[in-house]
């Protein structure tokens, strides 16, 4: 049952992404003219969409949850049950070795991240897409993923960037979490505090566009190879490209979970880890 709880209390943060990815995307959609709202030049449909798909899968997640609680057993566990507890307890051992001792209670938060993410990457994958006369040289897909948009991978990573200082402030207290910013010799401390600063700064538009390059050129590789096979009637030849995307759906989500637990790392300042820390983030 601890393990259930873990996974509520993750689920709990999906509304948060998808009000951050909706509330994110609203610098992007741009200025009117002639009443149409401009889209953003990095993405095929306007950001509100977007943050509607987003949202769509935050919803998705919580329901999916709230329908498996229904059926919790502890006598007689079903199938899925199974599978999702093993899936929790893998996450747990994972948060564990990448963040160290006591590293299990991340499990609700990156667990959350890593299924949001991976959800919305699937999103991609789906083999919906349209002809329209205003996008006669690609066809659009219905189901976007909404980590194609860069609004809503940015929101993601500012989420992160939080959680990962908030964490370091709390583990080391305010001052020593700064002062180690400055590093171990003082009288270069004038130099080493700004490149410290400016590197932890560029952490969350680092994950997001890592997430949004990757995803948003796979989607767009999908695309052009759909409407080729419109074009040429002949057999798909989208659909070993969308296989490969479902694997790297997968991989991406993992990434920005082991990015995500190795800031934590790092902010929490387990020698111990910091390490194995340091060459896991820069590993991707």
């Amino acid at each position: 049952m601890k393990r259930v709880g873990a996974s509520l209390g993750a689920v709990a943060l999906s509304a948060t992404l998808a009000w951050a990815q909706e509330h994110g995307a609203e610098g992007a959609e741009g200025a009117a003219q002639g009443g149409h709202a401009e889209k953003s030049l990095l993405a095929e449909h306007d950001a509100i969409y977007y943050s509607l798909i987003g949202t769509l899968v935050g919803i998705g997640i919580i329901l999916f949850c709230k329908t498996r609680i229904t059926t919790l057993s502890l006598r007689s566990p079903s199938r899925g049950q199974l599978l999702i507890e093993q899936a929790v307890a893998s996450m747990q051992h994972f948060c564990k070795g990448a963040i160290g001792a006591g590293g299990e209670k991340f499990t609700a938060f990156v667990g959350t991240l890593f299924a949001y993410v991976l959800c919305s990457n699937l999103c991609g994958v789906l083999p919906f897409y349209i002809n329209l006369p205003a996008h006669a040289s690609m066809p659009m897909s219905l189901t976007p993923a909404p980590s194609a948009n860069l609004s809503m991978t940015l929101a993601l990573g500012i989420i992160v960037f939080f959680v990962f200082n908030i964490v370091g402030i709390k583990a080391n207290g305010a001052g020593p979490y700064f002062k180690h910013f400055a590093g171990p010799i003082w009288w270069l401390a004038w130099l080493i505090f700004p490149i410290e600063i400016i590197g932890v700064l560029v952490r969350p538009l680092s994950l997001g566009m890592r997430l949004f390059g990757n995803v948003f050129g796979e989607e767009t590789v999908i695309a052009f190879l759909v409407g080729t096979s419109m074009a040429t009637f002949i057999v798909p030849l989208h659909t070993p490209m969308l296989a490969l995307g479902v694997f790297g759906s997968v991989i991406q989500a993992g990434v920005f979970a082991i990015l995500t637990c190795s800031y934590i790392a790092l902010a929490i300042g387990d020698h111990g880890h910091d390490e194995h820390a340091h060459e896991a983030a820069h590993a991707h």
